[in-house]
């Protein structure tokens, strides 16, 4: 742990020090386990996390006297780090990078037991989506919307029990986690598909307003 340059207070944040009010200087974002003064984990505690984060906020509140550039800067770092840690999918996101898992962008491909569901909840939107209505295909968006959201929480539930300890650095495992963090990303965005085709509906059978 490292002491604050302008009181030599323990510094339990890399944003700055609450004893004196001192703010740091950083090139780079500090990570979001870091600046909540944990340690990388599955496991977050919301509570805690909760009541660290109105600690950090009066310490990097933009009116800080003095310091509103590095201020803004440092408020910018804790609701990134907030958003990360309060998202199973970001979290689990986050640990996969740091322990050296592949990219997004380097493993694309969804588990196999998973690619024939992926098939038949396609036609299924697919279907809604050419379909009038109160028609059949339409009314069957809500169970659909049911099993998604099921399936995410079965597959997250399936990520964070193999973080949980955290594997090593590099292991083979982690490109298993990527494909199934792809998995989660599909079903959000179908839920999201759904979620249009229904406010479009509703937008369709709403009464019109008032004559003006």
């Amino acid at each position: 742990m490292t002491a604050c340059p302008e009181c030599g207070d323990a510094l339990w944040t890399p944003l700055g020090c609450e004893a004196c009010g001192v703010l740091a200087q950083f090139a780079d974002a500090p990570g979001a386990f870091e600046v909540f003064g944990l340690e990388p984990a599955w496991d977050v505690d919301r509570k805690a996390l909760r009541r660290a984060l109105l600690r950090l906020q009066r310490l990097t509140h933009p009116d800080h006297a003095g310091a509103t550039d590095q201020a803004e800067r440092a408020t910018a770092a804790l609701n990134h780090a907030h958003e990360v840690l309060a998202d199973e999918f970001l979290r689990a996101d986050d640990l996969i990078r740091r322990l050296g898992g592949p990219e997004e962008g380097a493993e694309r491909q969804m588990p196999q037991e998973f690619l024939m569901e992926v098939l038949e909840w396609n036609e299924a939107l697919d279907d809604a989506a050419s379909s009038p209505a109160g028609s059949p295909e339409r009314e069957a968006l809500g169970p659909l919307a049911e099993e998604l959201k099921s399936q995410r929480a079965a597959v997250l539930a399936e990520v964070g029990a193999a973080l949980t300890p955290l594997p090593g650095p590099g292991t083979a495992d982690l490109a298993g986690l990527r494909r199934r963090l792809n998995a989660v990303r599909y079903l959000a965005r179908a839920l999201e598909r759904i979620r249009e085709l229904r406010l479009a509906e509703a937008n369709d059978t709403a009464p019109p307003g008032p004559s003006l």
